[in-house]
């Protein structure tokens, strides 16, 4: 009778389809092909579940759906409960949400996006201003196409706004901040931003990581900002 350990090669041996009492150099050639066919098919199997984790976007699961101006004024009700928002400018002839209207025409100003960035990425945004114009303070919820459009439009967001086009004020910070096909910005004083910034996280319920671009010591200026 064999015993254990020799029953235990004889499986093996079988199973690889060896020949018990002769392993030759043919038989070892084949073993290893065998081995290269099965790691081969390990490495596709996981580079095809790679490719489908990284389909799915920027990873980021939002609670975020539906119109952007929807989207803002839950977000800016949410930073209203600490603190007192400036009053939006009202809507614009036209303009479908609270403020300014933002397109392919004037998003280079209005967002720091060019016409053609505009257009690739962007399906829709919402605009809240201060009322009072000489006061550096907006927030703008921007709606990107797909996830991975709204993670380049926050980068360029970031490097093309220009925090200076009010002129005689300025912002003191100036955030970005994405989750899901949405991308927040905000630009006011510093206490107000932050505020819109956590009541952006607490209404999408998660979110990338929020990016201060600018920030001044100037202030924002020029009043009508109420600090609650």
């Amino acid at each position: 009778m064999m015993k254990n350990l020799d029953i235990l090669w004889y499986m093996v041996y079988k199973l690889l389809g060896f020949d018990r009492e002769l392993l030759n150099f043919n038989q070892i050639v084949r073993y290893f092909r065998i081995m290269k066919r099965i790691l081969g098919l390990i490495l596709t199997a996981l580079l095809i579940f790679a490719l489908a984790s990284c389909s799915t976007g920027g990873g980021i699961k939002s609670n975020l759906t539906g119109p952007p101006q929807d989207i803002l004024d839950k977000v800016i009700e949410e930073a209203g409960k600490t603190m007192t928002i400036p009053q939006p400018l009202p809507p614009l002839p036209g303009d479908d949400g609270n403020g300014s209207s933002v397109t392919a025409e004037n998003s280079q100003y209005a967002i720091g996006l060019s016409s053609d960035d505009f257009t690739k990425y962007v399906t829709d945004v919402a605009v809240s201003q201060a009322a009072i114009l000489t006061s550096a303070h907006e927030v703008i919820l921007i709606q990107a196409k797909d996830a991975r459009s709204a993670a380049e439009v926050k980068r360029l967001v970031a490097d093309g706004y220009d925090s200076g086009k009010w002129v005689c004020v300025f912002p003191e910070k100036c955030c970005v901040i994405d989750s899901g096909d949405y991308v927040l910005l905000v630009s006011s004083t510093a206490v107000i931003v932050d505020a819109v910034i956590d009541a952006f996280k607490t209404v999408a319920g998660s979110t990338g990581e929020a990016n201060t671009f600018f920030t001044s010591d100037a202030g924002a200026g020029g009043g009508g900002l109420q600090i609650g």
